[in-house]
């Protein structure tokens, strides 16, 4: 009788304990806050040029069939598929180009004030 009453008082605090905290990918991002929002569309990304402040989040979202990345300050995303985003925060001023790795001709400039 004891050992029954042991062992459902563990599931009891199994059941009952704080879930392991979860890990992200770089691709699961929608949960997180951006303070710019650049879409992948129609083989260009939207806006193309975006002026930020220091510290500030920007979010590429891939919005179209063709898979895509994000290559920007010597990193590149990974390969982004429709609805699929990617995120980069910028921690000091200066003009930074991107490119998608897939498709030279999509370009675009981040300026960070």
């Amino acid at each position: 009788m004891n050992k029954i009453f042991a062992l459902v008082l563990v599931l009891f605090l199994m059941a009952c304990a704080s879930p392991a905290p979860q890990t992200t990918t770089a691709v699961e991002t929608t949960t997180m806050v951006a303070d710019h929002v650049v879409s992948m569309n129609n083989l260009k990304f939207t806006p193309d040029t975006l002026t930020i402040k220091v510290g500030e989040t920007v979010m590429w979202k891939n919005d179209e069939k063709a898979s895509h990345t994000v290559a920007i300050d010597g990193v590149e995303s990974q390969e982004l598929f429709m609805g699929e985003t990617w995120s980069h925060t910028f921690d000091a001023a200066g003009t930074f180009e991107y490119v998608c790795g897939i498709h030279a001709s999509m370009k675009g400039a981040v300026i960070v004030e």
